[in-house]
């Protein structure tokens, strides 16, 4: 089969126009406008510079090669107090807002949760320290 001849082809397609209704002009315009705006805002948005212009600091925590074992203990210690209080002071919260909201939770795991929690704090506490808000302080004046 021979392709049609190009005069046929825009016979064709003007054929095709002339028969259309009012209905199928206003789709034919919004089927045209919607995607053509999408790409236009995407087009303007690849030109403009929206990264931040200042730069972005990265903090990270360096450690000297030259630390004795007893430091590095210490230091565990230390962050191993203050995530059992923060999960300890996150739990209470998460009670208190149970019991306030009517919400059912398991009191006897809370009850050992609690226990744990306890059980961590004598263990990792040394004398003459203390915690005031989940933070580590230590008492210097010898209360």
């Amino acid at each position: 089969m021979l392709p049609p001849k190009p005069r046929v082809i825009v016979k064709d397609v003007a054929s095709f126009f002339a028969r259309r209704e009012r209905h199928n002009w206003i789709a034919l315009f919004f089927a045209i406008l919607i995607p053509g705006v999408v790409i236009g805002t995407f087009a303007m948005d690849s030109e403009t510079d929206i990264l931040p212009t200042e730069p972005i600091v990265h903090y990270v925590e360096v450690w000297g090669s030259d630390r004795s074992d007893e430091e590095i203990v210490e230091r565990q210690r230390v962050l191993a107090l203050e995530e059992n209080e923060r999960r300890a002071i996150s739990r209470q919260r998460f009670q208190q807002l149970a019991e306030g909201s009517g919400v059912e939770y398991d009191r006897a795991a809370a009850a050992a949760a609690d226990r744990i929690a306890d059980e961590n704090r004598r263990t990792l506490l040394r004398p003459g320290e203390r915690l005031d808000g989940g933070r580590l302080e230590i008492d210097t004046d010898g209360r």
